[in-house]
């Protein structure tokens, strides 16, 4: 709500209908029956996978049927920022990385990929800002397991809320090949919303 203080709700994004309205839904355990009021302005903040946005609407209705979801006015005005030069899309699947050139891999877990970089859930630091790391996983590409072999800087790192850490890197030095196959592994990503293998 624009109003100071006022709580935090995370929902996702279901469709947009132009000039007409913007539909959310509750994610995880909030609610937003109970705390989103009709008639309210609210501020909406998103992410993309590759923009920061923002737009203040008011909210038009909320419904229990056919699932819980809030339907704000279409925005005339929204405030973007591009934060990434390439798509970045939600995923989970194991990866094995080491410092450069030590073949000591650690096993993690790559939450988000894009062209450019991911983000990994790692059990232990991996060094300072800056430091270069050998990067590897697997993935089915052209009906064939392909392994990703590259060389990666770590961008940032911060602790988990449960335990391990979150690590942003980027590729260096990426070769063709490589482009090509997560361009097309990205691209069925965000064809199919999310890739999660185990």
């Amino acid at each position: 709500r624009m109003r100071e203080g006022s709580r935090v709700n995370e929902a996702q994004f279901i469709a947009a209908i132009e000039d007409k309205g913007v539909m959310l839904t509750p994610s995880g355990t909030d609610s937003l029956k109970t705390e989103i009021i009709i008639g309210e302005e609210y501020r909406i903040q998103g992410f993309t996978g590759q923009t920061d946005f923002s737009f203040v609407a008011p909210v038009l209705n909320v419904f229990k049927a056919p699932f819980a979801h809030a339907l704000v006015a279409y925005p005339a005005l929204v405030k973007a920022k591009n934060v990434r030069k390439s798509m970045r899309m939600k995923t989970v699947f194991p990866a094995s990385i080491s410092p450069f050139g030590q073949k000591k891999p650690i096993k993690v877990s790559i939450i988000d990929l894009s062209v450019s970089g991911a983000m990994i859930s790692s059990p232990l630091p991996l060094g300072a800002v800056g430091s270069r790391l050998d990067f590897s996983f697997s993935i089915l590409f052209d009906g064939v397991i392909s392994e990703v072999d590259i060389a990666t800087k770590l961008c940032h790192s911060t602790l988990a809320d449960n335990e391990g850490c979150m690590i942003g890197l980027s590729f260096e030095d990426l070769s063709r090949d490589h482009k090509l196959i997560l361009n097309y592994f990205v691209g069925k990503i965000t064809q199919e919303n999310e890739l999660i293998h185990y």
